[in-house]
């Protein structure tokens, strides 16, 4: 074969993967650059206009929080658009929990209103699954997520997460402890349609009750991803307490999701236990290296299949009221999460027996209308672009 005949056969791969590095990048900022800036400006202006009527404010901000995943899953779904396939135990969940809805051709669920979500965390987008789940059920204006108080000092963004209430943690259990039990109460309190005085700009204000509002509480026991620094921190840590490490997963924590039970428990309705697989993803590699944010959106590497398992527990069944035993429950349910996995590397999926469980496979859709609207101004911003250069060249 010639040099030139080479040439050809290579040079069609080399300018997909080039456009690909340039064009996916591009897209996906400006998608999310645009449209986060358009939901901030609602934000701030409807904070500023409505600051007299706190219940319409907070439907403001569930519906710019729900714009939010929308703006995610709609970058996504460009850039990695994975197959789906939710796993449900029949034991705990029932098997019309999960669906695919013919006239919406997605997956759609009927979840419970008012629960808190744990799961393993292999990539830092684990938590975008989390909030599609709970989008697919009509909450995902009503998603809640602890992070890492670092993330509330990003310029722009902190601003925008502040008003979603999501829960931001300090990793220091003494001005953690604090800060998890105002905004627990007041997300119980909602749920349960109580009025009490609350602060909106410095001013008190009565709050109108407007009946029951749910959420879902999205947490990571684990407190970080699986890399080989977290899994030897881990190792040292299973040794110095006596404990058997994990193979696929890190050793939980319990203090802080104790406390986020307790404090839920009057109108909590469910533990949702979530452990998420990637195919492409040994059982030795380490998922953020596979699936890192620079090899999805500049190499064009993503899973092809996410699979996802779940769950539940009915809250009268966790020993809250015992720290020992909560300690040994949590860390069996990290053992049979850990011997799921194992399988699942083994098998490529989480369950073979049809009576231990159901199954629905899908790709990662959202609503047509929602994803289209997302594309709406970076796509009226590029065919202004394309009209002043047409102007300027002709």
């Amino acid at each position: 074969m010639s040099k030139h005949q080479q040439n050809e056969e290579v040079h069609p791969g080399w300018i997909r993967y080039n456009v690909r590095k340039i064009c996916f990048p591009f897209i996906s900022i400006v998608i999310f650059v645009q449209d986060t800036m358009a939901l901030l400006s609602a934000q701030a202006i409807g904070l500023f206009l409505l600051s007299n009527d706190p219940l319409k404010v907070r439907h403001l901000l569930d519906a710019t929080k729900r714009a939010f995943i929308v703006i995610l899953m709609t970058i996504l779904t460009i850039v990695a658009p994975s197959t789906i396939r939710i796993t449900t135990d029949n034991k705990t969940i029932t098997p019309s929990t999960f669906y695919r809805d013919p006239k919406k051709g997605r997956i759609c669920s009927q979840l419970r209103n008012n629960s808190i979500t744990i799961c393993n965390h292999q990539i830092y987008t684990d938590w975008i699954l989390l909030w599609w789940l709970a989008y697919t059920s009509t909450l995902a204006g009503k998603v809640y997520i602890m992070l890492k108080k670092s993330l509330e000092k990003i310029p722009v963004l902190g601003y925008g997460m502040k008003n979603f209430n999501f829960i931001f943690m300090d990793r220091k259990w003494a001005s953690d402890k604090g800060t998890l039990d105002k905004q627990l109460t007041e997300i119980d309190a909602r749920a349960r349609g109580i009025s009490k005085m609350q602060k909106l700009h410095d001013k008190e204000i009565k709050k109108a009750d407007a009946g029951v509002e749910p959420y879902n509480l999205i947490l990571f026991p684990e407190g970080t991803v699986l890399s080989e620094n977290t899994r030897n921190q881990s190792l040292a840590y299973a040794k110095k307490v006596g404990r058997s490490p994990f193979k696929c997963v890190l050793l939980p924590h319990t203090t802080g999701l104790r406390f986020s039970l307790q404090r839920l428990k009057p109108s909590l309705d469910i533990l949702y236990d979530v452990t998420i697989g990637y195919s492409g993803v040994k059982q030795d590699d380490y998922g953020e290296n596979t699936y890192g944010l620079k090899s999805i959106f500049f190499e064009g590497k993503y899973p092809k299949l996410v699979d996802i398992y779940i769950r539940s527990y009915d809250i009268k069944d966790i020993p809250l009221d015992n720290e020992e035993e909560f300690i040994e429950w949590i860390y069996k349910v990290w053992q049979e999460k850990d011997l799921l996995l194992e399988n699942y590397y083994k098998y490529g999926c989480f369950h073979q027996d049809e009576k231990l469980s159901t199954s629905v496979v899908n790709s990662f859709k959202i609503n047509p209308l929602e994803f289209y609207g997302a594309l709406l101004l970076p796509i009226c911003t590029l065919m202004f672009v394309l009209i002043i250069v047409y102007m300027s060249i002709f």
